[in-house]
């Protein structure tokens, strides 16, 4: 390893930091002044505004076609690196692929669910039912207690 792995890694991490932690932080102000701005038309009697809109099917196809994709290229490149004298080649590349594999099935099968969950929002989203979506009548009997004697 050369001596200077250490200073540049130094170097380099905050170019990755930095920039994670201001997101990270913008990202978590937004929400909480989206959440003031809901709970301030929720006392004012105003419509809510709108929330953020669901991830798309674009977002699923990218990951199901996106993780196995790169798994399969990440093992393509892992075995063409594997010196094919050494005597530990096929349990390597046995290893190398049933890996790939297990992450591309991961990839799809989340895809599955994903697609899946966002189906099922989509439907509930267009119901056109009345009755499913109305706000239930108040009763005021229903909040009477059995034991007052009036």
């Amino acid at each position: 390893m050369p001596p200077t792995i250490i200073p540049l890694a130094g170097i380099a991490l905050p170019l990755i930091l930095v920039p994670t932690i201001m997101l990270t932080k913008n990202l978590g102000q937004r929400r909480y002044y989206r959440h003031l701005e809901r709970m301030q038309a929720l006392k004012s009697g105003l419509p809510v505004p709108a929330s953020t809109p669901l991830p798309g099917p674009g977002s699923v196809v990218a990951i199901g076609a996106g993780v196995p994709i790169v798994s399969i290229l990440g093992a393509l490149i892992a075995t063409a690196s594997i010196p094919w004298e050494s005597p530990d080649v096929l349990p390597l590349t046995a290893i190398i692929w049933s890996m790939s594999l297990f992450l591309a099935l991961g990839g799809l099968t989340t895809a599955l669910i994903l697609g899946v969950l966002l189906h099922r929002a989509h439907r509930r989203s267009t119901s056109t039912d009345a009755a499913a979506s109305a706000k239930p009548a108040y009763d005021p009997d229903m909040f009477e207690p059995a034991g007052r004697g009036y």
